[in-house]
């Protein structure tokens, strides 16, 4: 972790007021996982090309997530069985600013991440009514009941390409908790690039340079994988045996 901060300090930072002009609520994802100390190495060949949020001299951000899925984890089986149009429901909170959000995360069947938010004061437990009205108008699914089903703490860092209007977020730290345990998954980065649309990235342009190809697989579909054995995972066995040849525990 030291080497990645030590990387970081060659971008020039940029504050959360100034970042919020790139929000891409609206925008195409692609998701690459790395080696943090081979992260380390690779940033500094694009520090010219990205600026780095720095809030109050802070260049690694917690983040608090509250996943919420139906008794059967009907949304995790969606996500799964590859449906086209599918959705996450979450409650964030952004730690250092105590903003938090309640969020619909929608996959659309043109392959778009739209991501739908009302503010609220915390991590909440249960799902109001509004909310529960929020869910439906945003996905027209009409589930009875949402229940937590799996909390994820990490560490953020965001870099932003104002030029092209581009977000790229590395996750690192992943803790996972449920009532089935708790699992840890360290030295990974989780790394996501964020555009309107597929256009010129410095950073995707380094990934093929290197030889490292996209890799999809969310962080609510990873927890749920390592904490319930007894769940479908046979679509992403491959993308797990990946990760454990490459030395992560996520067995």
């Amino acid at each position: 972790m030291d080497e990645l901060i030590e990387a970081l300090k060659r971008f020039t930072p940029i504050s959360l007021d100034q970042m919020d002009k790139v929000q891409l609520l609206d925008r195409i994802d692609t998701k690459y996982i790395l080696n943090q100390a081979k992260l380390s190495e690779l940033l500094g060949k694009i520090a010219d090309s990205y600026y780095v949020l720095n809030i109050e001299g802070e260049l690694l951000h917690p983040y608090e997530t509250l996943y919420f899925d139906t008794p059967d984890y009907n949304l995790y089986r969606m996500h799964h069985n590859g449906h086209q149009n599918r959705y996450k429901l979450r409650f964030r909170k952004y730690v250092n600013s105590g903003i938090s959000f309640f969020e619909v995360k929608l996959k659309t069947n043109t392959h778009r991440t739209v991501k739908k938010r009302v503010s609220v004061s915390n991590i909440e437990e249960s799902l109001s009514a509004n909310q529960q009205q929020f869910v439906h108008d945003c996905t027209n699914d009409d589930f009875d009941q949402y229940l937590p089903a799996l909390r994820v703490n990490f560490n953020r860092i965001t870099l932003v390409n104002l030029n092209v209007g581009e977000r790229l977020t590395i996750d690192t730290n992943l803790h996972y908790g449920d009532e089935n345990g708790e699992k840890n998954i360290q030295n990974i980065a989780i790394v996501e690039v964020k555009q309107q649309k597929h256009s010129v990235s410095p950073f995707r342009q380094l990934m093929r340079e290197n030889r490292m190809h996209e890799f999809y697989l969310s962080k609510y579909c990873l927890g749920i994988t390592c904490l319930h054995e007894g769940l479908k995972k046979n679509r992403f066995k491959r993308k797990l045996m990946a990760l454990n040849k490459l030395g992560y525990d996520v067995s």
